[in-house]
């Protein structure tokens, strides 16, 4: 008789509201749960989370075992996360993914950001720079972790800290280049021209 092959874990971590199908969409917006009760989405007003998103702080560690995820995936998160987190959370995806698994980062890019304000002709650039960037902490961040950002990262600074995770030859990429056969469902057009994208084989 032939055995079932087993089923694959692709794992994308911070989904927000774009958890795809097949994946194992975590999050960790406390309105995940309050939203799973009609009444308080409705008065509260929250938003409609996908039923198959799952609330998880990945700061306490990924919940699967050391070698069996195929692939992760995380958009817009990392920034959200100290350096010393995201380097430990980073540890975590080496721990979990197969050899030959892929770990995709996307995040804004400081260089890129930059770059933009020191052509800013508008006497409130560095203002304008200052607010882009949303490092400012509020009482809305006890309410919902990671609301602003707490670091910035570029290119060069994420593939030091997937080189200090474990990762051997992590590369920057370009939007919709990757060894994750479904990328098209998971690189959004709308953070195109804001992100950098870097990649890791296990």
């Amino acid at each position: 008789m032939r055995q079932m092959a087993p089923k694959q874990v692709k794992v994308n971590i911070g989904c927000g509201l774009s958890g795809i199908d097949g994946w194992v969409n975590l999050d960790n917006s406390p309105t995940i749960l309050l939203s799973r009760i009609p009444l308080l989405r409705r008065v509260l007003n929250l938003p409609a989370w996908p039923k198959d998103v799952r609330r998880c702080d990945v700061r306490k560690g990924l919940p699967f075992t050391s070698g069996s995820v195929e692939c992760i995936y995380s958009s817009h998160t990392f920034e959200h996360f100290t350096y010393d987190e995201s380097l430990a959370i980073a540890k975590e995806c080496s721990r979990v993914l197969r050899p030959g698994g892929v770990l995709r980062i996307v995040v804004p890019d400081l260089e890129l950001i930059a770059r933009e304000y020191l052509n800013d002709t508008d006497p409130m650039a560095a203002q304008n720079f200052i607010g882009r960037l949303a490092l400012k902490q509020s009482v809305h961040d006890w309410i919902h972790p990671g609301s602003h950002h707490s670091q910035m990262l570029d290119g060069r600074c994420l593939v030091r800290m997937l080189q200090d995770a474990g990762f051997a030859r992590p590369e920057i990429r370009a939007f919709g280049e990757s060894a994750i056969p479904e990328i098209s469902r998971l690189d959004l057009e709308v953070r195109r021209s804001e992100s950098v994208y870097v990649e890791a084989i296990r």
